[in-house]
């Protein structure tokens, strides 16, 4: 088939790369759900992102900032062997997902619940060595850290707390009240595989003024034609642990682990 009359390179290099590379753009900062540029990370992912509207040289920029970044971040030294790769390492290793929310005598009026997920990788597992039994054990660690008391209370704030470990599945961008309640829930997760925080890997950020910047009670907007109470950025929460469940590549629903709540009928540890 030969290429039609309207026929733009370039255009067609962009279509490419906005649909390939920003899916691995996307798996890299699978920590970050929304727009922001006020951390880090958060930054780095909004220069890397290919938009709409770029010109060439800045799609060709933003990836080179990107796979630069994955080379000095995750290369061995003196080799020029890469030890990241979005697609083998990370995108079809089985994902274990916690899940919190606030309980419903503690919601604001006019608010939704304020809710929490803590997501974590399996790294020595593929869907084919991943056994049922291994799944188990995973799903009693859970109870033991999380179920216990009624519920790990995760208790949510302003300051963001990053934690990375590629290599053993651990990518977190968590908000809490203070470094110690971050630690305390890192801690908690990573005991889940057995592993001991390396708090080298730990950033905390905290912003200069939060209740200017993250007020309680947001300012109003203009929707549709009337004044609408914006939502809320970092609330302070105390959201409880209700349940684990594990996706798996092949699988369309989620398997639940550990249910607290009661949400699912047949999780493999009750």
């Amino acid at each position: 088939m030969t290429l039609p009359d309207n026929f733009q390179p370039s255009e067609h290099f962009q279509d490419v790369a906005k649909r390939l590379y920003n899916r691995d753009v996307r798996e890299w900062f699978s920590d970050i759900t929304a727009d922001e540029i006020e951390t880090s990370r958060g930054s780095l992912r909004q220069a890397c992102t290919h938009m709409e509207d770029d010109s060439l040289i800045l799609t060709v920029g933003r990836m080179m900032l990107f796979e630069n970044t994955i080379r000095s971040r995750f290369s061995h030294r003196g080799t020029g062997q890469t030890t990241y790769s979005p697609r083998v390492i990370r995108r079809n290793k089985p994902k274990v997902l916690l899940y919190f929310l606030e309980d419903y005598q503690d919601v604001e009026a006019d608010y939704a619940p304020v809710a929490g997920e803590i997501g974590f990788r399996l790294m020595d597992e593929t869907e084919d060595t991943l056994t049922e039994s291994r799944l188990t054990l995973i799903a009693q660690k859970v109870k033991t850290e999380f179920g216990a008391s009624g519920g790990y209370v995760w208790r949510k704030g302003k300051v963001r707390a990053s934690y990375s470990d590629w290599d053993k599945g651990y990518q977190f961008q968590l908000l809490c009240r203070n470094e110690s309640d971050a630690r305390t829930l890192i801690g908690k997760v990573l005991d889940i595989q057995g592993h001991t925080p390396d708090w080298e890997n730990l950033n905390i950020s905290e912003n200069s003024e939060p209740a200017s910047a993250y007020p309680t009670i947001p300012e109003q907007g203009r929707i549709l034609g009337e004044l609408r109470r914006l939502p809320r950025r970092r609330p302070i929460a105390d959201v409880r642990f209700q349940y684990a469940s594990v996706k798996l590549k092949g699988i369309q629903n989620s398997i639940a682990l550990y249910d607290r709540s009661r949400t699912w009928a047949n999780p493999l540890v009750s």
